[in-house]
């Protein structure tokens, strides 16, 4: 996707050639030299992107920056600087820049740069029709910042790509942006896990892509056929080869040695690689998805979390991952009409999600075993710091406190009045069990 760049640097030559990259990669450049014009330029809701020298006219940029993320919060900024100190990436950190890129630089990591910034925002002219309303990779979290850049050299490229990532991670996504984001966005997009007529898939595909959600799950036969189909390929030109992008949440080398995926197609489909982290990683990308999913559901209206509200989001362990946390705020959309979703609408769904089961005679038989299985091996040990009684009780208290902190989004009170103690026994343990 290509982008609307702000250029700022008082460098008239620095300026001529990252402009010149920049549309030489498809992207148009408004191009100044100095701090205000940038901001008036943004302020006039231009721009998708900012790439910005450090100092200009003897000024710091950073002091314009919180007013620019004042006025267009979701607009990544990139800073470029001739003066690499580590003063200067700490700033860079402070005013949340998209990636700090210091002099000299490189011109494919600048492009590269604003390619990842662009995939986490959602550009000014956006396309029209249905893909206009699909959403792109959220997330600013350091840990996503290799899958973006994995995914802005690999989209343009012949490679064949593997994509690992849990349930829930974003597979299906990150195989669309590899697509929709390289030359092969105008040729077709096919989802196949059949592949006994080679000449006919093809056909279909036409130099396109064709993506193999869990490949894992192929028979023997179905892998015999594709990896035909991949050895039939290579006889038609580069240009014009479909390429194989494939996901999986398993260790195919693991089933590969056990016999239950075939080697040579490992080697085949493993060429490139993304390796997609879960939520639980990615810091406080759940912040801004979840505000996303919320306007993604309700286009038409101005809701919004309220603060609290996202921070119990952020405290909870999205097993299901970016889908599950999707899912969670659509029904969220759906059942509360209000224009602010609140901490305690969230915590009520939550409340719906306890599994009875959890706490079945049999869950709890099996729980009783483990318990005196560890009380015998405790009461034999001769190297204890501690007194066995003590040491049996935390092992049960300090993960009773923390779930019901969990719960509660993190409100002392309320997991006190859940517990059953007094807040300020809860306080004291908080201290004595070293929980945050």
């Amino acid at each position: 996707m290509k982008y609307e760049v702000l250029l700022a640097d008082d460098d008239d030559s620095v300026r001529l050639v990252l402009s010149k990259a920049l549309s030489r990669a498809g992207h148009s450049v408004k191009a100044t030299d100095n701090a205000d014009t940038l901001l008036k330029w943004a302020e006039a809701g231009q721009g998708d992107i900012v790439l910005t020298d450090v100092m200009m006219g003897g000024t710091e940029v950073f002091d314009s920056l919180p007013r620019l993320s004042e006025m267009r919060p979701k607009m990544p900024i990139i800073v470029i600087s001739g003066n690499n100190t580590v003063n200067t990436a700490l700033k860079a950190g402070q005013n949340r820049v998209f990636e700090y890129v210091p002099k000299p630089f490189d011109l494919d990591d600048v492009t590269n740069a604003v390619s990842r910034a662009g995939l986490s925002v959602k550009p000014s002219r956006a396309k029209s029709g249905a893909a206009s309303k699909k959403l792109p990779m959220i997330g600013r979290s350091a840990v996503m910042q290799p899958v973006f850049r994995a995914v802005s050299r690999f989209a343009a490229g012949n490679l064949p790509v593997l994509i690992h990532g849990a349930v829930g991670t974003g597979k299906d996504l990150v195989a669309r942006l590899l697509h929709d984001g390289g030359p092969r966005g105008a040729r077709p997009f096919l989802r196949l896990a059949d592949f006994e007529n080679t000449s006919l898939t093809l056909q279909k595909v036409n130099g396109g892509d064709i993506y193999i959600d869990e490949i894992a799950e192929l028979s023997l036969h179905q892998q015999e056929r594709l990896l035909a189909l991949m050895t039939e390929a290579e006889l038609i030109p580069a240009n014009d080869r479909p390429r194989i992008l494939s996901a999986t949440r398993k260790d195919l080398r693991s089933l590969a040695e056990d016999g239950h995926f075939r080697d040579d197609l490992l080697f085949r489909i493993n060429v490139a690689e993304i390796r997609i982290p879960p939520l639980s990683e990615r810091d406080k990308d759940t912040y801004e998805l979840a505000e996303a999913f919320l306007q993604q559901a309700s286009p038409s209206e101005a809701r919004r979390f309220e603060t609290e509200a996202l921070d119990v989001l952020h405290r909870h362990d999205w097993q299901g991952n970016v889908r599950e946390l999707e899912n969670m705020v659509r029904r969220l959309s759906v059942l509360y009409s209000d224009d602010v979703i609140t901490a305690d609408m969230v915590l009520q769904e939550f409340s719906k999600d306890i599994r009875p089961q959890d706490s079945s005679s049999e869950a709890m038989s099996q729980l009783d075993r483990q318990l005196e299985i560890a009380c015998r091996g405790l009461l034999n040990s001769t190297d204890l710091e501690d007194v066995p009684h003590q040491i049996a009780i935390n092992w049960v208290e300090k993960p009773l406190i923390i779930e019901a902190l969990r719960l509660t989004g993190g409100n002392r009170a309320k997991a006190a009045d859940k517990l059953g103690i007094h807040r300020n026994t809860l306080r004291t343990k908080l201290n004595a069990l070293d929980i945050e």
